[in-house]
């Protein structure tokens, strides 16, 4: 019988070994996993912060683009508002009488639209 009894404390020595080994097997495992999935969580992150970099300089572009053809627009705006003037001044001074009537009568049409 104690030969019986030997072989069965073989027999659970030999499965509480297996699964030590089995259990660190397990925990080498899952520190290889933290480290795979903290690796992608980095390549993650540098994706996004470039992502975002590169939003960021866009925008930039935008607005620089957006404020330069505005500036263009106001130039161009102006330009030809002196135009217009320098125009309407050449002919009241060409035209005096003309001019004065011409005035009057938008005075005119002006007071009876918006009285």
């Amino acid at each position: 019988m104690s030969s019986t009894h030997s072989n069965s404390d073989d027999f659970t020595s030999t499965s509480d070994e297996n699964v030590r080994n089995a259990e660190q097997d397990l925990q080498a495992q899952v520190s290889k996993l933290r480290e795979d999935v903290a690796g992608v969580v980095e390549s993650l992150k540098s994706i996004a912060g470039g992502r975002a970099d590169n939003a960021k300089s866009q925008a930039y572009a935008l607005r620089d683009d957006v404020r330069d053809r505005g500036e263009r627009y106001v130039r161009q705006a102006q330009e030809t508002a002196s135009e217009f003037e320098e125009q309407v001044s050449e002919r009241v001074r060409a035209e005096p009488i003309k001019a004065v009537l011409i005035a009057a009568a938008v005075g005119y049409v002006y007071a009876r639209l918006f009285r």
